[in-house]
């Protein structure tokens, strides 16, 4: 079955044909419609021309019209029927092709009609996170639902982002441009110019052509958010990337042996373990967007990403953390796949789940997600950065016992062990979803050979 499935999805007219019987595109209704009524015109040429099919049609016809009546009367209706019926379907069919979204021209238009109308009414995800780990995630799940929101931490200071942010007064765009570009339906080339890096002996060097453009955009769209619209609008992307706080806001930390940490670099390169972590000004204003999507959320998942600089930051923010917490939705927290070292090198999925419910609260968390692929583990421990992080759930000495669920699954990258692939995290996130939440608003499955980018 499966190899018959992708000869249908290799070939042009197997795909039309699969998408157009994927429910919830809204044209099979319509093309019924006309097809009823190019039915009911044939019938009525036929009465008007007195043409004799074979027995069994020409009595069951005569029976369901107006048998009796002249055959111009009843010719007259039928083919009147037919064409009023053609032509309102006709009207129907353009005005649901026609509310497809002409960003999307480089896809045909079958395709756009899968990411309009059946990604577009898939479940609301939010994710929280930033760093690399995040648009790993978005990569995958935009394949499932088209309803994403990405709230990403705004603190980083290194790089171009902090440079930018020191020299313009602006947000860090480097986080949000990462997510930008992995929630992208925009050409290859579009998204290859937006994480475009200048090399050169001047001020340009290091500097990410992405983080120049959204800054651009804010300088003209009025702000910084309206840069990050404007710039999501302009690579077509499925759903929407949000900063958890407008606010020009910088981590600070302190280790265990007392060393005071200022800004997220600082805080990502510590070798001793943090004794605690603050965000300045404590009492950040949440965006008003994340919180109404947070709110609004049929699932929430925090994570992949680094524990203590990409999703902690975003927790800091007072608001985000009890809209987290009060949440109707079904929340899951992506563990990272390896430790790090000098923060989380010795970390097991507990631990790491203790840290995120130390900042939402005890019962925050539904689920927690771990990798139980350790076969593609490298010899070597040096190349597999802090080594990988077991859950406890397979250690006979110590089976898992809490209450928040763990849910096990094969998410690692084989060619990089340290790091998620983003089909196989997307695939187990949408049957972890499908698992425990059942048939509401359910993740529609993964179409096959479609929009691999």
């Amino acid at each position: 079955m499966s190899k018959f499935m992708h000869f249908l999805t290799s070939r042009r007219i197997g795909r039309a044909v699969l998408i157009l019987l994927v429910p919830g595109i809204a044209l099979k209704r319509w093309l019924a419609m006309g097809a009823f009524g190019a039915i009911c015109i044939a019938l009525g040429i036929v009465f008007a021309l007195k043409i004799s099919l074979w027995p069994g049609f020409t009595s069951l016809a005569e029976i369901i019209s107006l048998r009796g009546e002249p055959a111009m009367l009843r010719a007259g209706v039928f083919i009147g029927v037919g064409i009023v019926i053609a032509t309102a379907s006709s009207i129907y069919l353009a005005r649901s092709l026609t509310t497809i979204q002409v960003r999307r021209r480089h896809w045909r238009l079958l395709d756009s009609l899968y990411i309009e109308r059946v990604l577009g009414a898939g479940p609301k995800v939010v994710v929280i996170g930033g760093g690399s780990g995040l648009p790993n995630l978005l990569r995958g799940l935009k394949h499932y639902t088209g309803n994403i929101t990405a709230v990403v931490t705004v603190a980083d200071d290194g790089g171009s982002s902090g440079r930018l942010r020191t020299e313009l007064g602006i947000l860090p765009p480097g986080d949000i441009r990462n997510c930008l570009v992995a929630l992208a339906d925009s050409e290859d080339v579009m998204q290859r110019l937006m994480d475009y890096r200048f090399s050169s002996n001047g001020q340009l060097d290091g500097h990410n052509f992405g983080n120049m453009f959204i800054a651009a955009l804010a300088g003209i769209g009025g702000g910084f958010y309206q840069g990050v619209q404007i710039a999501g609008e302009l690579l077509a992307i499925r759903g929407r990337v949000i900063p958890s706080t407008s606010m020009d806001v910088t981590l600070v930390a302190r280790t265990v042996s007392g060393q005071p940490l200022i800004g997220e670099s600082k805080v990502g390169t510590a070798q001793d373990p943090l004794q605690s972590i603050a965000l300045l000004p404590a009492d950040a204003a949440a965006h008003p967007d994340a919180l109404q999507a947070i709110e609004e959320a049929d699932m929430i998942l925090l994570g992949p990403g680094s524990l203590f600089t990409s999703i902690v930051p975003n927790l800091l923010v007072p608001k985000i953390a009890e809209a987290i917490t009060n949440a109707p939705a079904l929340k899951l927290y992506v563990c990272n796949v390896a430790g790090e070292p000098g923060q989380t090198m010795d970390f097991s999925v507990l631990d790491h789940l203790e840290v995120v419910r130390h900042y939402l609260g005890p019962d925050s968390i539904d689920l927690v997600l771990a990798n139980d692929n350790f076969v593609s583990q490298p010899s070597s421990a040096g190349a597999y950065a802090g080594g990988a992080v077991v859950p406890k759930l397979i250690e006979v000495s110590q089976p898992w016992r809490d209450s928040t669920v763990c849910v096990l699954a094969d998410v690692i990258d084989t060619g990089n062990p340290t790091r998620h692939d983003p089909v196989k995290l997307a695939t187990a996130v949408a049957e972890t979803y499908r698992d425990h939440r059942g048939r509401r608003r359910r993740l529609p499955r993964r179409w096959l050979g479609f929009g691999e980018s």
